[in-house]
């Protein structure tokens, strides 16, 4: 089993530069967080407040703008085998059984076949999927093909795992079953686990600690230490402590959700505004030839370069320009990519 390795992310900042000469864009502002050695943390916050983009700086996708992250004792400076990624979405080869998929991260680090093959069987058990080994993931259904994914991650012994709501598009059923499972997994390996997720009653069952983010820019508003035993009982959701901890939690999101909303309707009016202006534009010119396009508008504006006024849009995702794939359409999901490019460099 790999020795495992706590977190640590000194006054990082993360900006992104803004259109036409603008201000720069602040995701992340001053965050300064230490996960320790084996410990569960979730983060939790509202919408576009820089959570998945803080998982992808302690993975390596991206580099802070200043500050610094650490492993141990080690700054991250790139994708490694020391990290496991689990994405939203289910990241798995479409042209792979479960048990090839879970394979790869093995592969690419150069294990050999009956090794990787034992061991790929061994993970699969623990998340309850061996039975489903020769399954290709059309075969299987969402919740199993999000386990084969966390089966990936955990088959090469990563010392921390990064989960960015790996459940969010999973009934509710599905959802906390496999929030349960995930307990488990963590029970018996000891690993750091970062989990981002945008539910404040998954956060506090699965958290030893809640750290909760203020609305953009992104920094660490309160970390709420979490006490509910080993959560062994039975309908922990109904008990007056789990509902203490939600209020609480909710409690201390709740501005931070308006301020999302009310800087969501400025920006609106701002996108509506430039619209108007160019349609004006498009009417005074019109008959033009240089005009017909409407290349001017600021809808045009947001489809083609991804950004609305001097506003990135979708910071939280990892950009697929990043990982050098053309768009969305292509068959292989970016997560897919994201966790090749993560189990692949050393």
């Amino acid at each position: 089993m790999a020795s495992h390795t706590g977190i640590q992310l000194r006054d990082v900042t993360k900006t992104f530069p803004a259109r036409n000469g603008g201000p720069d864009f602040t995701a992340l502002d001053n965050i300064s967080l230490d996960i320790a050695q084996g410990e569960f943390l979730t983060l939790v916050g509202p919408s576009g407040c820089g959570k998945s983009t803080l998982l992808d700086l302690v993975a390596g996708l991206t580099t802070p703008t200043s500050g610094q992250i650490l492993l141990g004792d080690q700054p991250v400076t790139g994708p490694g085998l020391d990290r496991g990624v689990v994405f939203q979405q289910y990241a798995l080869f479409p042209w792979r059984t479960a048990q090839a998929n879970v394979e790869f991260g093995l592969e690419v680090k150069g294990v050999p076949r009956k090794q990787r093959a034992e061991r790929a069987r061994e993970v699969l058990a623990q998340v309850g999927l061996l039975a489903f080994a020769k399954h290709y993931p059309h075969e299987l259904s969402g919740g199993m093909r999000q386990r084969v994914a966390i089966a990936r991650s955990l088959a090469y012994e990563p010392e921390v795992l990064l989960m960015d709501e790996p459940y969010a598009a999973l009934d509710a059923q599905t959802r906390e079953a496999l929030q349960g499972d995930l307990l488990e997994i963590w029970k018996r390996t000891g690993t750091t686990i970062l989990f981002i997720t945008h539910g404040i009653d998954e956060s506090v069952f699965l958290g030893q600690r809640v750290a909760v983010m203020t609305s953009r820019p992104g920094r660490i508003k309160e970390i709420v230490q979490i006490d509910l035993g080993d959560r062994a009982v039975e309908d922990l959701r109904s008990t007056p402590d789990f509902i203490a901890y939600r209020r609480q939690i909710w409690g201390l999101l709740h501005d931070e959700v308006r301020k999302t909303f009310e800087a969501q309707e400025v920006v609106g009016v701002g996108y509506r505004n430039s619209r108007q202006a160019g349609f004006r534009r498009r009417s005074r010119g019109a008959g033009r030839p240089q005009a017909s396009s409407g290349a001017s508008t600021g809808e045009h504006d947001c489809q083609t370069s991804g950004r609305c006024g001097d506003l990135p849009l979708d910071l939280g995702s990892r950009a697929e320009a990043r990982l050098g794939r053309p768009g969305v359409s292509q068959p292989v999901e970016r997560g897919a990519l994201s966790a090749v490019a993560t189990d692949a460099v050393g």
